[in-house]
Order: C-alpha cells, then sequence, then structure tokens
C-alpha cells in the first residue's frame, strides 16, 4: 500500500459480490424509481419518481424494459442455496444486464418474453466499440408488447443498442 495512489472501497457489493441493481430509470421523458434489493423481482415496484404512483403498466416504462431486454443474454431463474436450502433468484449471464432482466420481471415480462421476439442479427459489445446492438423481429405486431409503444403499420424490426451513452450519442442524429 505504501506506493498506492488510488484506493477503491466498495461498501455495496456491486464490485466485491457482482450485485449491481438498478434503482433509478428514464423512459419517454419522466424519471422512475425502481424498488427492490439484489436479484427477486418479486420485491418492489417501479414508481414515478415525482408522484410516487406506480408506474409498472406505464407504456414508456414497458417499453423500455422490453427493449431492453431484447439486447440482453442474461437470465433469471430461482435456485436452492446448496449451503443453506433457501431459494434464492440467481441470474446466469453478465452482471450488468442481470438488473435491466430484473426491472423487466417486476413489470410482468416473463423469463421467456425475449422469445416472442426472434433474434435476427446480434453485434456482440466490444472494448473498442463500447456498445452492443440487436435486430428483433417484430414483424405482424402492432404494438412492442401489451400495454407497450405502437408500432406504425409493416414494422418488421426493431433495433436496440446499448452501451456508453458518449459513444452511442455520437452516431445518434436527433434525440428524442
Amino acid at each position: 500500500l505504501g506506493s498506492a495512489s488510488v484506493i477503491c472501497s466498495d461498501k455495496t457489493g456491486t464490485l466485491t459480490e457482482g450485485k449491481m441493481t438498478m434503482v433509478n430509470m428514464y423512459a419517454g421523458g419522466v424519471d422512475y424509481t425502481v424498488e427492490g434489493k439484489g436479484f427477486d423481482p418479486t420485491v418492489g415496484k417501479i414508481k414515478n419518481a415525482k408522484t410516487g404512483a406506480e408506474a409498472t403498466q406505464e407504456l414508456s416504462v414497458k417499453s423500455a424494459l422490453l427493449s431492453a431486454v431484447l439486447c440482453c443474454n442474461t437470465t433469471l431463474s430461482k435456485v436452492k442455496d446448496p449451503e443453506t436450502g433457501e431459494e434464492k433468484w440467481e441470474p446466469k449471464g453478465n452482471s450488468s444486464e442481470a438488473p435491466i432482466i430484473v426491472a423487466a420481471r417486476k413489470v410482468g415480462f416473463s423469463e421467456d418474453v425475449a422469445k416472442e421476439y426472434p433474434r435476427e442479427l446480434e453485434i456482440p459489445f466490444s472494448s473498442s466499440r463500447k456498445m452492443m446492438l440487436t435486430v428483433a423481429s417484430v414483424a405482424g405486431r402492432s404494438e412492442l408488447c401489451p400495454g407497450g409503444m405502437s408500432l406504425p403499420a409493416g414494422t418488421k424490426h426493431l433495433v436496440v443498442c446499448k452501451g456508453a451513452p458518449n459513444f452511442i450519442a455520437e452516431y445518434c442524429t436527433e434525440q428524442l
């Protein structure tokens, strides 16, 4: 430690336990809080940050979370802890995708929702591009999901990109 110039500390468990959680989200021009702790999607709700009203069925929340899920490869399932025998929720995959999957389950999306939207293309995350992109089929749908945003007639694909905002914004021509 005598030659250390920076010491990073983590009291939340994000680094030491790999348990990243979503606490806020922004969709459709509105800020939301995401309640709960850990990976249990049955604990906590998504609420409008300003009014405190439950927002699990709001169009922008459902649309944003489903879109995010369609750009994830992580799954969430209940497993039995071999040490305690208790059941717990455990993600399999990328730890940064787990909070997205948990939040999507909080609004009622099933474990298999992504299978309803066949993935036609995936450009995996790379450290040089700092983003991931997927193309999913939405052919025959008039809305993204029940209670979600409407889709223009004839829409066949949904393209979702996630990653470092400064890298993604560089490729955008406008902001909604």
